[in-house]
């Protein structure tokens, strides 16, 4: 690297603006941090949907942004109206089994997350980000324009801009959020390169309308049709009759009149009985990458620019919002200047194991999808019922062994089917409900928070050390009591991203040592 001046344009920019581009800027903002946004793309495109379930982790981190309540508004399907994953030998066939409960739905509050997962097409969920971004004042945003190259130095990050009529300008920016995908240009640009595989097996999406659909089989999110010579997954996308599909092991080649036949074999009705308009294909092939770093000193890769997997389990856009949030409140600390250079370190540290457990689990779910699928409802609920039930992948992930994590404790794999909450440092805070609709994630503050027995305000002494504490903290440091049935530690330190950083069973153990250890000063 080049050392040269430290003067920039803007602190941050975003390459990017899919949601891993969307999610980091409105973390950013979230910490009262400037960005620029480039994107190619001038407008969202609704007629492919990819990614269509948002997990409960995802609407939490939602509701820290005060968007998830516009998420389901937005969604054309709630909760309530079904959470079934339905597997038949056609839609107008035999039910073989099902999933109820799939994929983190809820149709009424439970005690584990404070929000329920959702299903929304992508398209929707980054139309509300977008309008988020614009509201907050704080997102410069730049569609039509994308990253094309850049040149990091010491102290600041050289970008190279290219607008839609393929003139070019120049930005320099403290850090570079690079979020444009596995073919972007920010992955090249620090020498990273995907290692991993890529299936053999393609596969076509589909999106049409279907007025005069109505499944035999019932209400469902998902129908897996796996009577068929070519099986495939269907899916209302609203109840208006729009719809998508997945062909297996079909590719690019297919023309449209063979698609809607091959479709017409998954509904088990033939297209003028329905109303068939093909909309759209999109073809794809299944592929598990990591890249072979996530970060240098000022660019950081974020979502599919640093890993690829499967949309099997529905955890690939989860996963970019999980990147997004880690390292977006580590570069706003580090801007604010409370955070130290090296808790940028940690983002890879913590979040590289998170992307591979993900891989690894829509990889085996994805072995349970091929043309050899279990054909008996016991063999399905065996193979498939990671793919609908992976609440411990989503909720159940830590981030102990982190240098920034006050714990000897490295990091286990979770079960992934299974999600039990914890309270060790590295883990999501359990999550509680201490009145009508209000969360105790809703008493966090945006920088670190202290959780204490409500007792505490009681005893003068406490109460006095646990102000001139807050006062003198090098990081911002907010307190709020434990709910009266908490049954975990008595103090439990939490990140701004709601995972645990510290745990202790007196407020005296809580010093300037551990509090240099989570900003990054002096990473263990």
């Amino acid at each position: 690297m080049t050392d040269t001046s430290s003067r920039t344009d803007h602190p941050v920019l975003v390459a990017g603006g899919g949601p891993a581009g969307l999610a980091t800027a409105a973390e950013l903002a979230h910490h009262g941090i400037r960005s620029v946004l480039v994107e190619p793309r001038t407008e969202v495109s609704h007629t492919r949907p990819r990614a269509k379930t948002t997990s409960p982790r995802t609407m939490e981190l939602f509701r820290r942004w005060g968007i998830a309540d516009l998420v389901r508004d937005r969604a054309a399907l709630s909760p309530r109206w079904c959470r079934k994953v339905v597997f038949c030998d056609t839609l107008a066939g035999e039910v073989i089994t099902e999933f109820d409960d799939a994929f983190g739905m809820r149709a009424a509050p439970v005690d584990d997350f404070a929000e329920s997962g959702q299903q929304v097409p992508q398209p929707v969920v980054e139309q509300v980000l977008r309008e988020h971004l614009a509201a907050t004042g704080l997102v410069d945003l730049r569609f039509g324009d994308r990253l094309v190259g850049l040149v990091e130095h010491v102290n600041h990050v050289t970008c190279e801009i290219a607008r839609a009529d393929t003139s070019t300008y120049q930005l320099d920016v403290e850090f570079v959020a690079g979020c444009d995908g596995a073919r972007g240009a920010s992955r090249a640009a620090v020498g990273a390169t995907f290692e991993g595989v890529t299936s053999p097996r393609s596969n076509l999406n589909l999106v049409f309308r279907a007025p005069g659909l109505d499944p035999s089989v019932g209400d469902a999110v998902q129908y897996w049709a796996i009577g068929p010579e070519v099986k495939g997954t269907v899916g209302p996308l609203d109840r208006d009759g729009l719809w998508w599909a997945g062909l297996g092991g079909i590719d690019a080649s297919c023309s449209p009149d063979r698609a809607i036949a091959l479709l017409c074999g998954l509904l088990g009705q033939e297209a003028d009985d329905v109303g068939i308009e093909l909309l759209a294909t999109d073809p794809w092939t299944p592929r598990m990458l990591m890249s072979s770093t996530y970060a240098t000193d000022r660019v950081f890769l974020v979502g599919e620019s640093a890993h690829v997997n499967p949309p099997f389990g529905g955890h690939g856009f989860n996963t970019c919002v999980g990147d997004a949030v880690n390292l977006g409140w580590k570069i706003a600390a580090v801007l604010a200047g409370w955070g130290a250079q090296t808790l940028l370190a940690s983002y890879e540290a913590e979040r590289r194991h998170v992307a591979q457990e993900t891989i690894d689990s829509a990889q085996r779910n994805l072995e349970a999808s091929g043309p050899d699928i279990a054909q008996t409802a016991e063999g399905l609920q065996h193979t498939k019922f990671e793919e609908f039930n992976s609440l411990g992948l989503v909720l159940g992930y830590s981030y102990a062994g982190s240098p920034v994590i006050w714990s000897d404790a490295g990091a286990l794999p979770p079960d992934v089917t299974m999600f039990t909450p914890s309270c060790e440092p590295g883990s999501r805070l359990p999550h509680a409900w201490i009145a009508p609709e209000v969360s105790l994630y809703d008493t966090l503050g945006r920088g670190f928070t202290l959780l204490h027995p409500a007792a505490l305000v009681d005893d003068p002494g406490l109460a006095r050390d646990l102000r001139d504490l807050v006062a003198s903290s090098p990081v911002p440091l907010a307190s709020a009591p434990l709910p009266l049935d908490w049954n975990h530690h008595p103090y439990v330190l939490v990140r701004p991203d709601q995972h645990v950083c510290w745990v202790g069973t007196e407020l005296g153990r809580l010093g300037r040592d551990v509090l240099d250890v989570i900003r990054g000063a002096h990473p263990r």
